[in-house]
């Protein structure tokens, strides 16, 4: 897991509590970052055992980004699919 997952991990939870999402899938999503960002991602580990090189990316589940006031949180189309 990210470091800043990790630091932002009780405010991720209470935002997936008030947004009837899974905390505990998203602790086990794949993670990208950056300096200020978490983006969560779905991997179906049935499909491509090669990831992008059998061009199988995994869509943005959850983008999480420190912004002036705290924490903002962007869900995407697959945010219900894959975390409710």
């Amino acid at each position: 897991m990210c470091k800043l997952f990790d630091d932002w991990s009780s405010e991720i939870k209470r935002y997936c509590d008030s947004n009837a999402l899974d905390f505990e899938k998203a602790k086990k999503m794949s993670q990208c970052w950056g300096k200020d960002f978490v983006a969560l991602q779905y991997h179906d580990a049935k499909k491509g055992q090669k990831g992008l090189l059998n061009d199988t990316p995994m869509p943005l589940v959850l983008l999480i980004s420190k912004g002036k006031t705290g924490l903002d949180f962007e869900q995407t189309e697959y945010t219900k699919k894959y975390l409710a």
